[in-house]
């Protein structure tokens, strides 16, 4: 590697304080309604057909936890404590950088050719979504910033032809790596799960679905990357909201990667009682969800799960909540149809589409986008996007939570 390359990557990087992010203890004190999610031990997975009995195994787990919880977690990935820890602190540095360097980079300033005509705007652009950009009720402000990367899937899109504020640029290789390793290997084995649970040849939701054609974007699977932090707030910020800084929503995505966080802030509604509880943190763990588009692409029978994000707890209300999340999507030509599976459980259950027509993935995407990048968050009730209901943005916040 060469030596000045090198010194001048660390140049860089102490000239935006790259440094170690600080994260709050586990430990909370009081009674909480805190989910233990199942783990999906990956380092168990083994290839070939003399190993099938071992993934059957690691499917049930599987299954068992999207039919409970939506939800479930991810541990032996092989992914390094010093891979997250170096993400968490570029993150840090990315949202200390100057709100004049920021406003440069704003999510939907920038494009490709191939998405001229899509409206990524902040939430699903390149660049940085800011504080304060969505309202509440009460005229509240939210308290999110985000900085999405895309195309990391596609080498030359991803370092040729996209700009970045100098110090995301100077530290891409590492987010390239980061996202490269959760899609090609992470990602990959655990659809082969979900094709054991369907009674699908096992690859059989990554050729259709998922792989990837270099440089063709509309025929690859993939999605995007954010780094997100949660801003400080005071009382009179949480009485407003209700202590809840992201109401409850679902992900139009297949799967949501996000990485494990010692804060007790992330909630999931349960389907059965209707009620928030927390998700409990294991250190080096991935907690993955089930987005709408696998529960289109299932006909209901894995259902995209409601999911919020709460005012920390005693001491950990004093430290900053900033994680790494991966929002991973079926290719956009695709359709997210129980036919296009052909899944004999599926069959055998007479599980359909409850679409009016069927609908490719882009077209869903683009269409809950549009919700999402409106300014205004304050709706209460369900969407209807493409004649099915939608958590698109905000649920009522009335519902009985474990956080009261």
């Amino acid at each position: 590697m060469n030596k000045d390359w090198v010194r001048s990557k660390k140049e860089i990087n102490a000239k935006y304080n790259l440094r170690t992010f600080i994260e709050a203890s586990p430990d909370v004190k009081g009674k909480y309604e805190i989910i233990d999610l199942p783990a999906i031990d990956l380092s168990l997975y083994k290839e070939g057909p003399e190993n099938l009995e071992s993934r059957q195994k690691l499917a049930i787990i599987l299954e068992e936890s999207l039919m409970e919880h939506g939800f479930f977690k991810l541990v032996g990935h092989g992914i390094e404590k010093e891979v997250f820890d170096n993400l968490k602190a570029i993150g840090q540095s990315i949202f200390e950088l100057p709100e004049e360097e920021k406003s440069n980079f704003i999510a939907s300033s920038q494009f490709i050719e191939e998405e001229r005509n899509r409206d990524l705007g902040v939430v699903r652009g390149v660049g940085f979504k800011p504080k304060g950009y969505w309202t509440y009720a009460n005229e509240t402000k939210d308290n999110v910033e985000f900085f999405n990367v895309r195309h990391f899937l596609h080498k030359d899109i991803f370092f040729n032809r996209l700009s970045y504020p100098e110090f995301v640029r100077n530290n891409l290789d590492d987010i390239f790596n980061y996202f490269r390793y959760l899609h090609f290997k992470v990602l990959k084995k655990v659809l082969n799960l979900i094709d054991i649970v369907l009674e699908l040849p096992e690859g059989t939701l990554w050729k259709k679905f998922f792989k990837v054609v270099d440089n063709e974007i509309d025929n690859s699977g993939g999605g995007f990357g954010r780094f997100l932090l949660y801003h400080e707030v005071d009382k009179n910020y949480n009485k407003s909201t209700n202590n809840t800084w992201m109401r409850g929503h679902t992900d139009a995505t297949a799967l949501t990667f996000i990485v494990s966080q010692p804060i007790l802030s992330l909630q999931i509604r349960d389907y059965k009682t209707q009620e928030w509880k927390f998700v409990s943190y294991t250190p080096n763990s991935l907690v993955v969800n089930i987005g709408d588009a696998f529960q289109q692409l299932t006909g209901g029978y894995f259902k995209s799960s409601v999911h919020r994000v709460v005012t920390s707890i005693g001491h950990q209300s004093h430290f900053k909540r900033n994680t790494i999340i991966y929002f991973c999507d079926p290719s956009r030509n695709t359709y997210i149809d129980p036919e296009e599976l052909n899944s004999p459980k599926l069959n055998a259950l007479g599980l359909k589409s409850d679409l009016k027509r069927r609908v490719t993935f882009g077209e869903w995407d683009d269409a809950k986008g549009r919700i999402l990048n409106k300014k205004s968050n304050t709706q209460s009730k369900p969407l209807n996007i493409l004649g099915r209901e939608s958590i698109g943005s905000l649920i009522p916040d009335i519902i009985k939570s474990s956080r009261s």
